[in-house]
Parts: structure tokens; C-alpha cells; sequence
């Protein structure tokens, strides 16, 4: 993916989406609490989650036995 296209794609994202993004770049504090993600001072919804991840922004990765989102910003 170029630079380009990687902004393309944040810029075409909502703002609950863009703050989402942000902080989960921004926060190594996360927890997964039911459907809801705790991200530093945050609460994201499955959904916005749901959404990111279909746009290959983040990803649900394990480390230390638990679930964390990595930001990964490829993008289709």
C-alpha cells in the first residue's frame, strides 16, 4: 500500500472511526470488556471495531493471553 492510498482511506473514515484509530495507535492500555474495547480513556463498540478491521486498519492479536488491537493501516 502506498502513503497515498493510506490516507485515502483514513481520510475517508468517520470521525468515531478516526478517533478510534487513533487511539488504539495512541493507548498501550486496552481491555476488552464483553462486546466493548476499553482503550485508554475510550469506549469503542464492537462495531466500530467490526468496521476497521474489514478495512484492514486493525487487527485482534492475543499477547500475553490477552486481546489487544494493533494498528496495522494497510487498507484495501
Amino acid at each position: 500500500m502506498t502513503i497515498q492510498k493510506g490516507r485515502a482511506v483514513e481520510a475517508a473514515l468517520t470521525k468515531t472511526q478516526r478517533d478510534a484509530v487513533t487511539a488504539i495507535r495512541r493507548f498501550r492500555h486496552q481491555r476488552k470488556v464483553g462486546s466493548t474495547w476499553l482503550v485508554g480513556d475510550r469506549r469503542l463498540s464492537r462495531g466500530v471495531i467490526s468496521d476497521l478491521e474489514k478495512m484492514r486498519l486493525v487487527r485482534e492479536v492475543t499477547a500475553g493471553g490477552s486481546p489487544v488491537l494493533t494498528y496495522i493501516g494497510e487498507g484495501d
